[in-house]
């Protein structure tokens, strides 16, 4: 399902136990009016996307539905501005994969807001790809509510745009509920790529891991900053969060702020980030079995995000995010 300029314009598929609605009928008769509220009073990219949104899909998977394959929405902008929001609702013990595509072409600026919620029992697995063009000012939230064992797994590679930041916002709302959120952040050019998370852990026994990975070549600068909130409540919480950088050039930049703030006495929480640039050693141990020094950076910068991507279980998504990774390594390497 398409989403051009910020019109949709794909016919709905026709699946038991999914169903599809333009948000453009739903702001007509005032139906989704009371999700489009922002996150708070300094929420900028909420406020801009309520304020000008014009379309979007509203999907609703049923209780029990297992859809067989993915479910891609592509959000193509052709210059100019668009605002975008797709909300979701999956019904208890349903499964989905859900492939959220941002792309275009020409100076732009977007605004694009995923909103979705987890029924009890329910497993997702969210993949986005941002590649926008390096004219374009890309805005994105992400925002989830987990119900009570139910597991979400959020993908997100950035490899496009000029200016972009990319919000993501969790909150576990059932006990049982479990969040992965795994990133990668591939910078080139003279970009600014801004991935900053708000993870709240509302209530007891539940678990998160986030893992995030960024290669930095040319003047790109980039910043993950990521706050993990166990509440008052939520004891035997288990959390963890990781960031780890790779510089390719001298002139690139990225800055990492892991955040813990804990209000409960019995959970199992942690942090680390690490910034590193490629072992001089490996590199000469590939070139001197006959690789070029171009192919042998590419090698270990593969090695270097592929665990992130292969924890992924579709193996034609895993395929297919790899060629995307060995096409940026071409063009930026």
């Amino acid at each position: 399902m398409s989403l051009l300029n910020g019109v949709s314009n794909a016919k709905a598929p026709t699946v038991e136990g999914f169903s599809v609605q333009r948000l453009s009928e739903k702001l007509t008769d005032g139906s989704i009016a009371p999700g489009l509220d922002p996150y708070g009073s300094d929420d900028a990219i909420g406020a801009l996307n309520t304020a000008f949104v014009a379309d979007g899909y509203f999907i609703d998977i049923a209780d029990g539905t297992e859809l067989e394959k993915p479910v891609e929405l592509q959000n193509v902008q052709a210059g100019g501005q668009t605002h975008v929001r797709l909300p979701v609702r999956v019904g208890a013990g349903a499964k989905a994969v859900i492939v959220e595509r941002q792309a275009g072409d020409g100076a732009a600026l977007t605004s694009s807001v995923s909103q979705l919620v987890l029924g009890e029992g329910a497993e997702v697995t969210w993949l986005i790809v941002q590649e926008q063009p390096e004219t374009a000012t890309h805005l994105a939230q992400f925002k989830a509510h987990i119900g009570k064992n139910a597991k979400l797994t959020l993908f997100v590679m950035n490899a496009g745009g000029k200016l972009v930041r990319q919000e993501i916002m969790v909150r576990t709302t059932g006990e049982g509920a479990d969040f992965k959120l795994r990133g990668i952040n591939l910078l080139a050019g003279d970009t600014h790529t801004d991935v900053t998370m708000v993870l709240d852990h509302a209530v007891p026994h539940t678990t998160s891991t986030e893992v995030i990975r960024n290669v930095v070549t040319g003047k790109a600068r980039g910043v993950f900053q990521g706050r993990i909130n166990v509440h008052q409540y939520a004891q035997k919480t288990n959390a963890k969060m990781a960031c780890n950088t790779l510089l390719l050039s001298d002139d690139g930049e990225f800055s990492t702020k892991p955040e813990l703030e804990i209000f409960a006495d019995d959970v199992v929480c942690g942090h680390g980030a690490t910034v590193t640039e490629i072992d001089h050693d490996h590199l000469f141990y590939l070139m001197a079995r006959g690789v070029d020094e171009k192919s042998a950076r590419g090698l270990l910068v593969k090695a270097f995000v592929a665990e992130v991507i292969e924890e992924l279980d579709d193996e034609a998504i895993v395929e297919a995010l790899e060629a995307r990774l060995d096409d940026w390594f071409v063009a930026h390497g």
